[in-house]
């Protein structure tokens, strides 16, 4: 029954990319959803990107172990969104569809073709992330091992993201959202109701202290200042009053979502104990506590989550990557060398989904890559400062690289190189204003 459950899921959602197919007409389409989407669906879409499964079963997963301080994780996305606010009125300015174009503007076009090769290959590992996630969603609903599990997930997102594009992204997030949300509450909802315990450790604590927060706040709220994930949302907005109200609603509710996924993770350390988990903590809930409805619905809403991080980080990557070959994604070309490269970014992320196993590390190396090499120079190109292009191609290369190296070396010495990635790259950028004082 399982199998035939979630056979009919994948089916309807590459059904729903079949027929979005159909409807574009051309770049715009492809790209940026026409260029029509209001607040419901920019909202729906912002928060089901935010709500992979990588955040939501990572940040519970956290929980488990270190507390209350799993709030964090939404906590830090609204802050980040909190903190793009004000940018609004400036992106607004620019005609760009995704962030590597934002960054030739400013710098020129040696520094947008730098931005199409890296972040692309940072976001293998994000979409790798969201491949794992399904997969041990799917191995557990249907009884299946995790390699054909990996296998068949990441194929149901290549099909989807290469036919639909935005525009089958854009018109699902909403309903995929509203999967999301009823899961992920009706499981906190009976856990409250199952009575027991929930006094977790303090959002500050021994495991995870001001540092971490601090580089939290660097290397992930950040990627929703100047996050090309969240950029192509905003991209898609009818104008900037639009994209305003959903950037608010949407941080409206990710703040008692931060609670509520934390809560779940301290129930069950709590009630059952911080070793008895060996994998999921959502799986175990829905193994040891959960009736088989919400169960049902769990498992629907977790992988709504995977697919809208999915789509969205596949596409974003693939049509980044085409720009090294297209002066412009406007370019009718533009959509046929995008969709070999989701091809290729999904086959490949597949490959990433089958060596590693854990969700969280894979994702954090990726943004903690991304924000050293970009958040820098990006911010301050969308507050009006511009220099030399050399100076910010090196900026991106020893930021990026820096961060890299921190976050494989860990604990605080890697945590201050990751600091120190986003000291240096400022340093660099802003050297030809001392070379002219």
């Amino acid at each position: 029954m399982n199998q035939l459950i979630l056979s009919l899921y994948f089916f309807i959602v590459i059904f729903i990319g079949y027929s979005s197919y159909k409807k574009i007409k051309g770049p715009k389409d492809y790209f940026v959803a026409g260029k029509k989407a209001g607040v419901r669906e920019i909202a729906g879409s912002l928060l089901a990107t935010v709500l992979g499964s990588s955040a939501i079963i990572g940040s519970i997963n956290f929980s488990y172990v270190n507390g209350w301080a799993g709030s964090w994780f939404m906590l830090c996305a609204a802050l980040g969104l909190l903190g793009l606010l004000p940018l609004i009125d400036k992106l607004n300015k620019y005609k760009s569809y995704n962030l590597p174009e934002l960054m030739g503007e400013f710098y020129g076009k040696e520094v947008k073709i730098l931005s199409s090769v890296i972040i692309p290959i940072a976001w293998i590992g994000i979409v790798a992330a969201q491949i794992i996630g399904s997969a041990k969603i799917v191995s557990i609903f249907v009884d299946m091992n995790y390699s054909t599990a990996v296998i068949i997930s990441g194929l149901v997102f290549i099909v989807y993201t290469f036919l639909g594009g935005q525009l089958s992204i854009i018109k699902t997030d909403f309903i995929q959202f509203i999967f999301i949300i009823v899961g992920v509450i009706l499981c906190f909802t009976y856990t409250l109701k199952n009575g027991g315990n929930m006094s977790g450790i303090g959002m500050i604590n021994e495991k995870f202290g001001f540092l971490d927060l601090f580089i939290m706040i660097l290397t992930y709220s950040s990627t929703f200042i100047v996050g090309p994930d969240i950029y192509s949302r905003i991209f898609c907005a009818r104008d900037k009053k639009t994209a305003k109200k959903a950037i608010k609603l949407s941080i409206l509710i990710l703040i008692p979502l931060g609670f509520i996924l934390a809560g779940i993770g301290v129930y069950v350390s709590s009630n059952y104990g911080v070793d008895i988990v060996k994998g999921s903590v959502l799986m175990f809930l829905a193994d040891k506590v959960l009736p088989q409805p919400i169960i049902i619905l769990l498992y629907f809403g977790l992988l709504s989550a995977v697919i809208s991080s999915a789509d969205t980080t596949l596409l974003t990557a693939s049509s980044i990557f085409a720009q090294i070959f297209i002066k412009d994604l406007r370019d009718e070309k533009a959509i046929k060398l995008t969709r070999i490269f989701i091809l290729i970014f999904g086959l490949f992320s597949i490959l990433v989904a089958l060596r590693f196993t854990f969700i969280l590390p894979t994702l954090l190396l990726a943004l903690a890559v991304y924000s050293g090499a970009f958040i820098v120079p990006c911010l301050l190109g969308i507050l009006g400062y511009r220099c030399e292009k050399i100076y910010a191609l090196l900026g991106i290369l020893f930021g990026g690289s820096l961060a890299l190296y921190g976050k494989l070396m860990g604990g605080t010495t890697g945590n201050m190189i990751i600091i120190s990635s986003f000291l240096i790259n400022l340093t660099i950028l802003i050297i030809p204003r001392f070379k002219k004082a």
